[in-house]
């Protein structure tokens, strides 16, 4: 498979948000990366056909950090997207973003599972909370993303493994910090 994140990991915060995953998933180009591309690649997708700007550097750094407060290495007792929240406002403060586009990708990370949509937030938290809905749903939900497009998608990065890992980052969760479920579907 080819090293597509390394690709798109071009800047210095991208590069240490990738290196984070990766520590604390415990693995490279395993099931959490792979997923986090995808969706970072469906937010891209829904911005091109929508004719929306897009900080790509933004939702690239949201998109692989956004499921880390799954992992123990970010977990409180907070719920995990929480967690996830502060892991990316720790991280991009100290890369130097300024202190608007850092709240905007911690909403991206936090509201990723809102049910409302989040245009009011910023176009990146929206999209980003539509690609993970279409990824998670296994296109399902497709936000008008065609059919050809996602199977490409899955052709080039694979689901393999993926399904488990949230299940057991969840499972994880859930026993630990049992206000993760409420948090993840509550409206927001």
């Amino acid at each position: 498979m080819p090293a597509i994140a390394e690709d798109l990991c071009t800047t210095p915060a991208t590069q240490r948000c990738l290196a984070v995953l990766r520590d604390l998933s415990g693995d490279v180009n395993g099931p959490m990366e792979r997923h986090s591309i995808r969706v970072v690649l469906l937010a891209e997708e829904l911005a091109r056909q929508g004719g929306h700007t897009l900080d790509s550097e933004l939702v690239l750094c949201a998109g692989l950090l956004h499921d880390l407060g799954l992992y123990p290495g970010a977990a409180s007792k907070a719920a995990y997207v929480t967690d996830s929240r502060r892991l990316a406002e720790t991280i991009l403060t100290e890369e130097g973003w300024p202190a608007e586009r850092v709240e905007l990708a911690a909403e991206a990370v936090e509201r990723h599972h809102e049910l409302p949509q989040q245009w009011s937030r910023g176009t990146e938290v929206e999209l980003l909370r539509r690609a993970d809905l279409i990824e998670v749903s296994h296109g399902l939900v497709s936000f008008g993303v065609t059919r050809e497009f996602r199977t490409d998608l899955l052709q080039r990065i694979p689901r393999d493994g993926f399904v488990g890992e949230v299940l057991r980052g969840l499972g994880r969760a859930l026993r630990e910090r049992p206000a993760t479920l409420w948090r993840i579907v509550k409206p927001g």
